[in-house]
């Protein structure tokens, strides 16, 4: 009898432990059969995206005991190599005045794809243009709408700020960055990096998420633009489409709301600013956000405005890969506002994975059918957790105890 009764109370608490690691996520979605037991890929797409945060610290792959299955999340963006090497480029300030500063760049007509400034600490920010040349004469744009922002060194007096771009061989390139009647960056050197590639399979991927609406309002100076996403995605990605002036050249400000006291007047927080003009892609990467609605506001000065007919929102590829078992069903949880990232020895072990990985889908995303009491459970109110456990412990102690006596009991009349 005794035996019986510690099974029981050891049951109960592999139970409540279970329930533990499944209790306070919102959504759940079963992943696809599994045919042979190995690694698999799930890309993290804009349905899921859309009931996770933005560092994926609620995302997790449980079986069908609910208990957590270790998983590695990557961002095939920063799957380079950590060599990186480093050599001058030759260059020749043409101007560097509170108007502009001009650098002329000489490449050697090999393919690069970044140039680096290297910059005396500073904490202002500009915007620059860069444009390349064989013959420094006939310039072609690459890019007319950079944002440099250095970051300054603690540990010395200077910083390096890289300048990506589309691979090129031009045998000199041109920057110049627009100082707005400001003093110009004290810059000490220009150097460009070069990394290995990325193998095949870690192509970069952006990945668009469902088209958001837009509302737009034209005052003497400036356009309103709120856009509204159908549902929370992540973005790092944003695109434009204009029109109603053929020649521009503006600066836009991205804005996140604060609260849900938000409006054309009230945007919210200064996210990132860039410039448009007609000769540029209009893409802009930005940091990664998920708010539901952001604003952009264009500055027209006294120009006419333009009208934005569509915005595109998108994020670069990323996904997970764990270790399936074949048999076992397996499910993903998410939407739990109170999650940190879990502290799995998959991401400790440098598992060398296999080329090609297989993706497994998944399907629809549902929601749980969750008591009020794990509802409250998921606004950090872990008392009530703790205090129905420790309940539920007490009863069984009585429980035992009382067993315990009865058995005892028997035991003497048996004797007498």
């Amino acid at each position: 009898m005794r035996k019986k009764w510690s099974s029981i109370f050891l049951f109960s608490i592999i139970a409540i432990c279970c329930n533990a690691q499944t209790a306070g996520y919102k959504f759940y979605s079963l992943l696809d059969s599994v045919k042979t037991s190995g690694f698999y890929n799930i890309e993290l797409t804009p349905e899921l995206n859309a009931h996770l945060k933005t560092d994926y610290s609620d995302f997790r792959v449980v079986n069908d005991s609910g208990k957590w299955v270790p998983h590695q999340l990557w961002f095939p963006g920063n799957k380079i190599s950590a060599d990186v090497l480093k050599w001058d480029l030759h260059y020749t300030k043409t101007e560097d005045t509170k108007l502009n500063t001009t650098l002329l760049i000489e490449a050697e007509k090999k393919t690069i794809s970044n140039i680096c400034l290297v910059i005396k600490n500073t904490e202002a920010e500009r915007f620059c243009t860069l444009s390349g040349s064989d013959d420094k004469s006939s310039w072609f744009v690459i890019n007319d709408s950079i944002k440099i922002s250095p970051v300054a060194n603690q540990k010395t007096v200077e910083n390096t700020f890289k300048i990506n771009f589309p691979p090129n061989n031009y045998k000199f390139y041109k920057v110049v960055i627009l100082n707005n009647n400001k003093d110009p960056f004290a810059i000490n050197g220009v150097v460009n990096e070069s990394v290995a590639d990325l193998p095949v399979y870690f192509k970069l991927k952006l990945i668009s998420n469902p088209q958001p609406s837009i509302v737009q309002k034209d005052s003497s100076k400036i356009s309103y633009i709120k856009i509204t996403q159908q549902l929370p995605y992540h973005f790092d990605k944003i695109s434009l489409q204009l029109s109603g002036v053929k020649y521009f050249f503006r600066k836009v400000d991205l804005y996140i709301p604060a609260s849900n006291d938000h409006s054309f007047t009230n945007p919210g927080q200064l996210l990132q600013s860039f410039t448009i003009s007609n000769n540029s892609t209009l893409q802009f990467g930005i940091p990664l956000s998920n708010a539901p609605v952001f604003y952009l506001l264009i500055n027209n000065d006294d120009n006419l405005p333009l009208k934005v007919t569509s915005i595109n929102t998108a994020f670069n590829e990323r996904y997970i890969t764990t270790y399936l078992e074949n048999g076992d069903e397996y499910r993903l949880i998410m939407g739990n506002t109170a999650a940190t990232p879990p502290n799995y020895d998959l991401a400790n072990i440098k598992t060398n994975f296999p080329d090609t990985i297989p993706f497994l889908s998944f399907q629809k995303i549902i929601p749980f059918t969750e008591t009020p009491t794990i509802a409250v459970v998921t606004k950090n109110n872990n008392w009530i957790l703790w205090s129905a456990i420790a309940i539920v412990l007490f009863i069984l102690l009585l429980f035992t105890k009382k067993m315990v006596k009865e058995v005892d009991k028997r035991k003497e009349h048996d004797h007498l």
